[in-house]
């Protein structure tokens, strides 16, 4: 398989732990393991710019993704 792109929404789980989000350290490595050969970025620009992280509870992107 060849993916050109990769999209993981954080969610809204935190490690009880430490208290950080869950989701965040797996979704970074994924973006540096994968992020240079992926042809569509989730966020490609902006101060939230990812590779791969796409966070639902931005009601922006709420708005993009629903309409």
């Amino acid at each position: 398989y060849r993916p050109v792109a990769f999209f993981a929404d954080p969610g809204s789980g935190f490690d009880e732990s430490d208290g950080e989000r869950y989701w965040d350290g797996y979704i970074d490595a994924w973006a540096q393991r994968y992020g240079r050969r992926l042809k569509l970025k989730a966020v490609s620009g902006g101060a939230n710019r990812h590779a791969v992280m796409w966070d639902m509870r931005d009601r922006r992107r709420q708005q993009t993704f629903t309409e």
